[in-house]
């Protein structure tokens, strides 16, 4: 039976998911495991009802230890012995395709550690009976897929034609923006715009541009390629960015709420002379009005908005066991002095989902109009990429305000 296994590499499929710190996940596995409180969480997700024997890979200790497995209803437990470098559960079994999930847990030590497990392993099955899980030869990627999936809609402007200004509304519910949510209203080609959860008391609004100078070390671009800010908000701070590309970014610390619709605007201004300026508002509600965020003059482009999009990502890979997400409900482009509806939207997903690493991201359209993107949680939801929804402009009511008198 030694061939018929999967290995579940706990560094790209393993959470800590108590509040307990006394253990830490790591691209070695569990790694610091001391406290009985910890309990750690692993997922896979398989193609059908499955029945296997379920054992645990780890480094060799001095130790005895007693440890406990979970999933569903049944819990078994594993004693360590000294130098042990497998211990086996016993047999478990699903009873449905989809996501599952293990929990381990610490029974009695008779050292200052549990255990240091690098791998579960499931005999029985093979990787193809697996739907989704993050295989031990990827380890370079498991920050990336332990984040989750990226998931995307791109607003089809294929009917409207070059926009010069892009609107759109956003709204995360209640108890789905886990810190590490970036709910971005407006993506375009060469920035992005939206909110963000920092910490459990900072929250912020983000609107960022590329350089066009392909580098993530904002020291590097050369003076002529960097992204200058022409002009900002009272309450923006303004400097670089870099490791995901580089260039100006900005921000606004602002406690925006769950459940609130966040209102956000975005401009793209050719100067005539190769450079593009962008500019971002966003609507206050506890002044009742719009208020710039910045604009940043990008050199090398002669653009209006291309490509404008909406995202859900998360950009703490400890937390991409949590579910996150947000409703995008009234996006608009304003050309020739009035408010256009795109119909479309696309569906995309970022390579962690396309290499079936991670497959619980999702989207979908509402009669009404609302369009929602989710991701992690390790949910079996599942929209397949390239998905297209049509909106029904007609029930949709445009943005009472001329953009224009923003710039007076």
């Amino acid at each position: 039976m030694t061939d018929n296994l999967i290995r579940i590499p706990l560094g790209g499929n393993a959470f800590l998911e108590s509040t307990a710190s006394g253990g830490i996940v790591t691209e070695r596995g569990i790694t610091n495991w001391h406290d009985p409180r910890a309990v750690f969480g692993i997922y896979i997700r398989l193609r059908t009802a499955s029945r296997f024997r379920a054992a645990l890979r780890m480094r060799p200790q001095t130790r005895e230890a007693t440890l406990r497995l979970t999933h569903g209803s049944r819990t078994l437990e594993a004693a360590v012995p000294e130098g042990a470098s497998e211990v086996s559960f016993g047999d478990f079994e699903t009873t449905a395709p989809g996501y599952i999930r293990f929990k381990l847990s610490g029974v009695s030590k008779a050292g200052n550690l549990f255990a240091s497990p690098t791998e579960l392993v499931l005999y029985g099955i093979t990787p193809e009976d697996a739907d989704a899980y993050v295989p031990p030869e990827e380890r370079n990627n498991y920050y990336w897929t332990r984040r989750g999936p990226s998931v995307h809609g791109t607003y089809d402007l294929s009917e409207i034609g070059e926009t010069e200004w892009f609107y759109n509304e956003a709204t995360v519910p209640a108890g789905y923006d886990p810190i590490g949510t970036y709910a971005m209203a407006i993506g375009f080609r060469g920035g992005y715009f939206g909110m963000q959860t920092n910490s459990p008391t900072q929250r912020r609004i983000l609107f960022s541009i590329w350089s066009p100078h392909v580098t993530d070390d904002p020291n590097a671009i050369p003076e002529n390629r960097r992204v200058i800010c022409t002009a900002k908000g009272e309450r923006t701070h303004v400097g670089e960015f870099g490791g995901e590309g580089s260039g100006g970014q900005s921000y606004i610390t602002h406690p925006w709420e769950t459940g609130v619709t966040q209102i956000f605007l975005v401009r793209a201004h050719p100067d005539g002379e190769g450079r593009t300026e962008f500019s971002a508002w966003y609507y206050f509600h506890d002044l009742g009005r719009f208020g710039l965020v910045a604009s940043f003059l990008r050199p090398e482009t002669d653009t209006r908005i291309v490509s404008p999009h909406s995202f859900l990502e998360n950009f703490i890979d400890t937390n991409g066991h949590l579910r996150r997400m947000a409703c995008f409900t009234n996006a608009w482009a304003f050309k020739d002095g009035r408010w256009i509806a795109p119909r479309r939207i696309r569906l995309t997903v970022d390579n962690t989902a396309l290499q079936k690493w991670r497959l619980d991201c999702d989207g979908s359209l509402s009669p009404d109009g609302v369009f929602t993107l989710a991701n992690g949680g390790f949910s079996d939801a599942y929209t397949e990429p390239g998905t297209i929804f049509e909106r029904d402009v007609s029930r949709m009511t445009p943005p009472d305000f001329d953009p224009n008198d923003l710039l007076k």
